[in-house]
């Protein structure tokens, strides 16, 4: 396993790739939460497994493993998670070799009884000399992320049968 620099909720600031998101769901904040919390809950970001090292209730320094797909296995440390609100997070170990620091922020706001409003910010860093890349990766990643939003707006925004 790698190790990923030690950055802290800041680095969103001034990460050399950073994609920032929104979109609105009708699903409550807490449920969303409660999506987030279940291991079989994140097909739509491409995760293959979800396993929470740290039991709950989950909080600042909560740690899951999640086995991302065509990418291998990370460690994630939670900077803060309140459940319906905020939760964020950075990579600690893992096996992508091409990051070299990674953090991920999710500030859901309720907009009503069922519905919620979803601020996604991710933020990276290329390791090494593949930093080069960065212009090219950032177009990309953005398209990736943007595609995983599309796919879980889809998914708890579809009527009921």
């Amino acid at each position: 396993m790698l190790d990923y620099k030690k950055v802290q909720l800041e680095f969103l600031n001034e990460a050399p790739i950073r994609i920032k998101l929104k979109t609105q769901l009708a699903i409550s904040a807490d449920d969303l939460f409660d999506m987030f919390e279940d291991p079989n809950g994140w097909g739509w970001a491409s995760i293959k497994s979800v396993v929470w090292d740290t039991p709950k209730p989950f909080g600042a320094g909560t740690v899951r493993t999640v086995d991302i797909e065509g990418q291998g296995k990370v460690q994630e440390r939670f900077f803060l998670y309140e459940h319906g609100k905020h939760m964020a997070f950075r990579f600690e170990q893992g096996e992508m070799k091409v990051v070299g620091a990674l953090v991920e922020d999710y500030l859901v706001k309720s907009t009503g009884k069922k519905s919620c409003e979803l601020n996604w910010t991710i933020g990276m860093e290329l390791r090494g000399l593949l930093k080069i890349m960065t212009p090219i990766v950032r177009g990309v990643m953005k398209k990736q992320f943007g595609g995983m939003l599309d796919k879980l707006t889809e998914s708890v925004n579809k009527p009921s049968a």
